[in-house]
């Protein structure tokens, strides 16, 4: 079982989670993703929040082209997209506040996560 951290508010859970998240050491690897599923964010607890029934899931991804996208992911009992949208706002709303017009995919996996992704930096990352 999962020992996810609990918080009070998805304020909260966003000032710890993407605390962590940004920070380059802890961005993840799409191709080290795809080799080892226990490294993937929605399957490892260091990577995911609960308040209450709701439980959010962040990481920044790097492509082996150097591409970096911000995931944020959301998953309760009867969430839709929509409302998950909503607790997209309300957890970036401190550090990053949605802007109109902002360009985001979004998907529902099969474990019914539903997924945010927007790229995070503006260019390729030079090595």
């Amino acid at each position: 079982m999962l020992a996810i951290h609990e918080h009070m508010t998805v304020e909260e859970a966003s000032g710890d989670l993407l605390g962590f998240v940004l920070v380059p050491d802890n961005w993840l690897p799409l191709e080290r993703q795809a080799e080892d599923p226990s490294v993937r964010p929605v399957q490892n607890a260091v990577y995911q929040r609960r308040v209450g029934p709701l439980r959010i899931c962040a990481c920044v991804d790097v492509s082996a082209t150097l591409d970096v996208s911000l995931r944020v992911a959301f998953r309760a009992p009867g969430l839709t997209p929509v409302k998950a949208a909503d607790h997209l706002e309300t957890f970036l709303r401190n550090r990053m506040p949605l802007t109109p017009n902002s360009e985001w995919q979004v998907e529902v996996d099969e474990r019914r996560w539903i997924h945010f992704v927007r790229r995070y930096t503006g260019a390729h990352l030079q090595a």
